[in-house]
């Protein structure tokens, strides 16, 4: 009787931990990555939405935090950093492993330098990154997929084409399902995909001020135009862009941190400070904010010293 308690009480865990863990990827995090959406979405599902703002709390870090702008005011990207960093905390308390702490420092979720995360999940134009899923993988910490291999707790960069009279948008969220035109959630990929659910930091919609919540989001039909079906007591979000492109839809998967690979990411980020250095030279002083006379050595320096990133302008509206 000890023994079916024992293992009853192991299977709940599981199961909690992944709804959907027998079709994840070998070595995901995406379990993780789910326990955290669930307890933004219980803590702050109405904290605000502001898109100069960044983190909604200070979550303690690997002996540091988050350091919030305005808590609890958040964005989208900022939601996925603050979704990712809980996630790790709550890998290290049930494993005891810190080895995460060291491959992504506090000051890596907090600065905004060409090797800290955040700029990369920025998604600043001169780093070469097109969302979450391109950041994990010049950090050695994820994977690319195509969208259709996607399971809950990926992530997705989704880019829309520009509504009647107004621009091209982005939004970064966490990947919660696939969608058939109806929004039903669909166990698995297949031709009635239509689009698909997610989680993020949201502007007004669901709740007055926006915050933290789910969305339905629906691709373009075939021929471009937009697809809006009106789901009720369900926020929508219509004009995205289908694609198999990482640029138009960036998709992945964060890996367990026993598999994250420290020389793939010191390759890449030295690698990045070479192209940067290389673009400054021929771009000029105002590039970086860094002298163009500098030799590498130099410029590696300063760039250390200076938080010269930016977020992308494709976020230019409270979605």
């Amino acid at each position: 009787m000890a023994f079916l308690r024992i293992l009853v009480c192991a299977t709940l865990i599981l199961i909690s931990r992944s709804g959907l863990a027998a079709s994840d990827p070998p070595n995901s995090f995406n379990s993780y990555v789910l326990e955290a959406v669930s307890e933004l979405t219980a803590r702050q599902n109405d904290s605000g939405y502001d898109i100069t703002k960044a983190y909604a709390r200070a979550v303690p870090y690997a002996g540091g935090a988050l350091r919030p702008s305005q808590p609890p005011l958040t964005m989208c990207v900022a939601a996925v950093a603050e979704v990712m960093v809980v996630a790790i905390n709550k890998y290290v308390a049930t494993t005891g492993d810190q080895s995460a702490y060291s491959h992504l420092p506090v000051d890596g979720w907090n600065r905004m330098r060409p090797t800290d995360i955040r700029s990369h999940i920025w998604v600043d134009p001169r780093l070469g990154s097109n969302g979450t899923a391109d950041a994990m993988v010049t950090f050695g910490i994820g994977k690319r997929v195509l969208f259709k291999e996607l399971t809950p707790g990926s992530f997705i960069n989704l880019n829309r084409n520009p509504r009647p009279g107004g621009r091209a948008t982005g939004h970064s969220v966490v990947f919660l399902g696939f969608l058939d035109k109806d929004g039903n959630v669909l166990q698995d990929y297949g031709p009635s995909v239509a689009g698909f659910k997610y989680f993020s930091a949201n502007g007004a919609g669901m709740f007055p001020n926006g915050g933290f919540y789910e969305r339905y989001a629906f691709f373009n039909k075939p021929n471009g135009t937009p697809y809006c079906p009106n789901l009720a007591g369900k926020k929508t979000d219509c004009y995205i862009i289908r694609s198999d492109s990482q640029k138009y839809l960036n998709t992945g998967y964060m890996l367990n941190p026993r598999q994250w690979d420290i020389a793939a990411r010191n390759r890449n980020l030295a690698d990045l400070q070479r192209r940067l250095f290389e673009a400054t030279q021929t771009r000029g002083p105002t590039y970086l904010n860094i002298q163009s006379g500098t030799n590498f050595d130099q410029f590696v320096e300063q760039l250390g010293q200076q938080d010269t990133m930016v977020l992308n302008p494709i976020f230019n509206r409270s979605e």
